[in-house]
């Protein structure tokens, strides 16, 4: 049996936002000036944030090295006695790297029930599992979170972690995906910055244009493989998917241009997640929202007549020119902010 993904209310979401946004973090700091300070002004009252309480942090954790001395982790959460989350604290300015993460493999290898661990300095936190390899830590985290920096989508990821909602098995799973699409990214973008000949050779046997697969029709398709190549592939990957799904609605140049724009003027506010920027054609007219909700239209595009026509809040404006659409970036970010806070 398959089982039923935690539902998180979206107040809880909306609540730990508010919390995290009137947190002082600079007060916090402030009375910060060594690693035991960091965790009690920044660390601890993180996950405080979480629900947790103090009998939740156990300190000075013993990790099972068997045979070897006792070493000791700086917080570990035992939740429902069973699962351990353990946790390795720095000084609030320390630089945090994966390299650091190394420490915490030989407490993570020896701690029975431990899938999930974080490095963090009080104001960066890291997550790790054992995606790859078990019991191993991963080289690169599957989340880190940023109380200094922090996008909606990065707090309804943190909410997974709260002591009210927290499932271990979903996490894991989450950093399995996680992962997974980290390692595709990479692995793709590698043979595209450098092409191996066995992508070479399916490309050219696909193509209808026929010439012999020699070292100068390598090197050619090598220097074809660039960035404004794959610009224009991915403009049309993006028109290809709205028109597969809008039976009788072509998606133009034009539309997809004016939505980069504005989407790039959008995200210029920090508080703006690129990610949650989405559009939808329709027969009539060309909509820009948030997480694709109709609701929380930020913007409508009318391209089908002789004029060009830009509506936002149901205010109409025309445009002589597609570079028109700058004059309003102060009306797109005022409305979007309206939308996700």
């Amino acid at each position: 049996m398959i089982a039923t993904p935690t539902v998180i209310p979206k107040q809880a979401i909306l609540q730990l936002k508010k919390t995290l946004d009137n947190f002082k973090l600079n007060d916090a700091i402030e009375l910060c000036s060594n690693e035991a300070q960091t965790r009690k002004f920044l660390i601890e009252p993180f996950f405080f944030l979480l629900n947790y309480v103090s009998n939740d942090l156990i300190p000075e954790y013993n990790a099972d090295f068997g045979d070897r001395i006792s070493q000791k982790i700086d917080y570990a959460v035992v939740l429902n006695k069973k699962d351990t989350i353990l946790i390795e604290a720095k000084k609030h300015n320390s630089r945090l790297t994966d390299k650091e993460a190394g420490q915490l493999n030989g407490y993570f290898n020896n701690t029975k029930n431990s899938k999930i661990a974080i490095l963090t300095n009080g104001i960066s936190y890291r997550f790790y599992s054992d995606v790859l390899e078990p019991n191993v830590i991963d080289g690169k985290p599957f989340f880190c979170f940023n109380l200094s920096s922090y996008t909606d989508r990065d707090i309804e990821t943190l909410i997974k972690f709260d002591k009210r909602f927290i499932k271990i098995k979903e996490i894991v799973e989450t950093a399995q995906e996680a992962v997974f699409i980290q390692d595709f990214e990479d692995t793709l973008f590698k043979e595209l910055v450098v092409p191996s000949k066995d992508l070479l050779k399916i490309i050219h046997r696909n193509m209808n244009f026929k010439t012999k697969f020699n070292e100068e029709t390598q090197l050619k398709m090598i220097s074809l493989i660039n960035s404004s190549l794959l610009k224009n592939i991915y403009d049309k990957k993006v028109l290809a998917e709205a028109n597969s799904n809008s039976l009788g609605i072509i998606t133009t140049d034009l539309e997809i241009q004016a939505y980069h724009t504005i989407r790039t003027l959008i995200i210029q506010n920090k508080k703006i997640d690129k990610e949650r920027i989405k559009f939808k054609d329709f027969k009539s007219f060309f909509n820009i929202s948030i997480d694709d909700n109709s609701k929380k239209t930020i913007c409508k595009l009318d391209f089908n007549n002789s004029k060009m026509k830009l509506s936002i809040d149901n205010t109409d404006y025309v445009l002589d020119h597609i570079d028109d659409l700058m004059k309003y970036k102060d009306k797109l970010v005022t409305r979007t902010l309206a939308l996700i806070e």
